[in-house]
């Protein structure tokens, strides 16, 4: 393996508790806690909820919107994690690449843009997609389905 590649191998694994593995996929027996970008909410936690309920994956066709990523609250701090770490957190199969390491980023992004948050760690959300992120504005989340792929409560 050439230097370039083990360094961003390495920085992936840094991003991940050294969790990633040589496909970029994360060991889904992750026993790891530190899971996620930590930040501070600006805005009341409800918000920042229903904000995070829009973004995510939409089709349009069938009128379904499929969130990307959630707020985590550990010991009084709080996390933006990626829903397949939580499934890693709950010990569950999890194919978490780096695709979605990057949309968790640029989810945290857009939030700080919007004055909703910010992270701790500016390294955190340096990359991000410069990709289209699908967004549901506020006025049409009536007329879609939003389907968690996660459960909080079976987690917390």
């Amino acid at each position: 393996m050439s230097n370039q590649v083990q360094t961003q191998v390495t920085q992936v694994n840094n991003q991940v508790q050294n969790k990633v593995n040589n496909s970029n996929y994360v060991d889904k027996n992750s026993q790891n806690k530190e899971i996620g970008i930590k930040v501070r909410l600006l805005k009341d936690y409800p918000l920042i909820c229903e904000t995070l309920e829009r973004i995510g994956i939409i089709n349009k066709r069938k009128k379904e919107i499929y969130p990307s990523c959630y707020i985590r609250k550990y010991n009084n701090e709080y996390y933006l994690c990626h829903f397949k770490e939580f499934f890693l957190l709950q010990n569950r199969e999890a194919h978490l690449t780096k695709i979605d390491l990057l949309r968790r980023s640029t989810i945290a992004y857009l939030l700080q843009k919007w004055g909703l948050l910010e992270t701790y760690d500016p390294a955190d959300i340096q990359q991000i997609l410069h990709k289209r992120i699908d967004i549901l504005p506020h006025e049409e989340k009536k007329n879609y389905k939003i389907i968690h792929k996660y459960k909080k409560h079976r987690f917390i």
